[in-house]
């Protein structure tokens, strides 16, 4: 297959056109296509028609799928597709309602943290939901040398409880983990800056959503550093802002971008949507 990228910000995201994700890309495309993610940061795929079974075909020619710890999200017949909705059928809700409203990176809390996602638009709000992504890239190199050179050094605690303990808490439905779902995602440490496998480029690797310390400090002792790099991470100026429109397929790189939905859109407005997630490796340290 061949196919052309189209930049939609100065520093992070392109969309990808003429590619029919439908049909199995071979080897070259499966390889032109990792590389794009890993040097753009988000793909994004417009006017895409799939069903689940092809979401998870093309998906899995990238690496093996992740099935989220969520269970009473995932869709019936097909465990690998986490679904983010906030539809209700039967009186019950059929996935995950206003999921990522806060910065974090797919995964991050696991041992092998995601290598990337894929958000497919089923149903969205007529105005609203938007999802944006921060280029981890760009983060570290607005640090100074010596910035750098210090975080270098560091490593960092991942939690998946820590949003539960703390942006959840906050909700009016509180945390969503089980003692269970919580011991099967133990804390994990993580390099604060890691390379790319692919690109070979330092970035990033803390998120407001899942990274709860630093290792060998105390949370307390964490915080000023910590709110000072998220505060750098998510300088406008290298965040894409994607409006999504039905049909839309984005495929964002977690080794090298956090995102965050922004849930200012209500339950008269439905928002649909199905995400398969590719299993990646332990990150490198810078």
């Amino acid at each position: 297959m061949s196919c052309d990228l189209h930049p939609v910000s100065t520093v992070i995201g392109a969309e990808v056109t003429g590619i029919d994700l439908s049909r199995k890309p071979d080897d070259g495309t499966v390889t032109a296509l990792l590389a794009a993610a890993a040097a753009h940061g988000v793909l994004v795929f417009r006017d895409q028609v799939l069903t689940p079974e092809q979401q998870v075909a093309f998906t899995q020619r990238f690496g093996a799928l992740e099935e989220h710890v969520l269970r009473d999200a995932l869709l019936p017949g097909h465990p690998e597709i986490y679904v983010l909705s906030n539809r209700v059928e039967g009186g019950q809700p059929v996935g995950r309602s206003y999921a990522g409203a806060y910065w974090h990176s797919d995964l991050s809390y696991a041992e092998r943290p995601s290598l990337g996602s894929m958000l497919y638009a089923l149903e969205v709000p007529e105005l609203g939901g938007d999802t944006l992504f921060a280029s981890m890239y760009a983060a570290l190199d607005g640090l100074s040398d010596g910035m750098r050179a210090s975080l270098r050094k560091l490593r960092a605690v991942h939690d998946f409880g820590h949003a539960n303990r703390t942006i959840f808490a906050q909700r009016a439905d509180g945390g969503t983990l089980t003692a269970e779902q919580q011991a099967s995602t133990p804390p994990m440490e993580h390099p604060v800056v890691r390379r790319h496998p692919v690109t070979g480029r330092e970035a990033l690797f803390v998120n407001p959503g899942f990274t709860e310390r630093f290792a060998d400090m105390t949370p307390e002792e964490s915080r000023p550093l910590l709110d000072y790099l998220f505060e750098q991470a998510t300088d406008p100026a290298i965040v894409y802002r994607h409006r999504w429109r039905v049909g839309d397929l984005v495929f964002w790189d977690n080794q090298c971008v956090m995102h965050k939905a922004i849930c200012d859109y209500g339950d008269d407005q439905p928002r649909h949507m199905f995400r398969t997630t590719i299993r990646g490796e332990a990150p490198i340290a810078a």
